[in-house]
């Protein structure tokens, strides 16, 4: 078992479970700036892990009991709290001993805010994305902008949930997929910022829209391997994904396991699965 994981369990397997503290919102009395996320309660699978390696730092994401190391795009959905356009997710974790207890951790957005347009994303937008942890805000409109930090725990630990709020000087914004670049930095010197890092945010559009377009940052911005034979969406290709491919053999009307999309689990799908047989994003 590597240190990662040796810690990652540690960590994971210590934390006690927690309802998430409810968030008051006056919508429509507030304004964005003033809208208030950073609640205290614990992390789940979906966060955004937070390492250090060789100086500089990492990302991954929290799944259930373990890390995936190197990840650098993120999912949420806007709105599932009750509140349009807003979310809290994804959280941010990283073990104790992980900064300094004197540092203090930010975010940067190096690009401005851009929308899905089914082939890529497209900028110059009338919305904007508002990014907040209690008093402190930052605005990322159509330019990169500087942001905040925030101290780590008194064990170079972190734990925050800091709020993304989607809005529009037109009115309402428009239904689709949004596309937050960001990059994290350290105050500690001895640190150096993150490679840039994705979150992809659905905004009411379908989870097909959403998913296309996660997939499009994965490959042309984050230089991920996209593998079509992941059947089962676990980031590898594996025996599991071949007894699903043979499940659904012949005749199939729009099935993940039809890889070349042509109505048919047939003999090129089992090629293309295995071609890509082993790990993936």
């Amino acid at each position: 078992m590597s240190l990662l994981q040796s810690r990652t369990n540690l960590f994971i397997g210590s934390r006690s479970l927690g309802g998430a503290v409810a968030l008051a919102l006056m919508v429509g009395v507030l304004p964005a700036n003033q809208v208030m996320a950073g609640d205290p309660h614990e992390g789940h699978a979906g966060d955004v892990f937070v390492g250090v390696e060789e100086g500089h730092i990492v990302t991954g994401l929290i799944d259930e009991d373990d890390v995936e190391p190197g990840m650098r795009v993120f999912e949420s959905e806007l709105g599932e709290s009750g509140v349009p356009g807003f979310s809290d997710e994804p959280g941010w974790e990283a073990f104790p001993g992980t900064f300094s207890p004197n540092a203090r951790v930010g975010w940067n957005a190096p690009a401005g805010l851009t929308r899905w347009n089914g082939d890529g994303f497209d900028g110059g937008l009338d919305e904007d994305m508002t990014i907040n942890y209690a008093s402190l805000s930052f605005v990322i409109g159509n330019d990169p902008v500087d942001g905040f930090d925030l101290a780590v725990q008194p064990d170079g630990g972190l734990h925050r949930h800091i709020g993304f709020f989607l809005s529009s000087g037109s009115g309402d914004p428009h239904v689709g997929v949004y596309l937050v670049e960001l990059e994290l930095y350290c105050t500690d010197s001895a640190v150096e910022s993150s490679e840039h890092f994705w979150i992809v945010f659905n905004n009411e559009a379908s989870e097909d829209d959403h998913e296309a377009a996660v997939e499009w940052v994965e490959e042309h911005l984050a230089g991920e391997e996209h593998c079509h034979g992941d059947v089962n969406d676990d980031h590898v290709v594996d025996i599991n994904d071949l007894l699903a491919m043979l499940g659904v053999w012949g005749p199939c009307d729009e099935c993940d396991a039809d890889l070349d999309d042509n109505g048919a689990v047939d003999i090129e799908d089992l090629l293309e699965l295995l071609a890509d047989f082993g790990d993936c994003h």
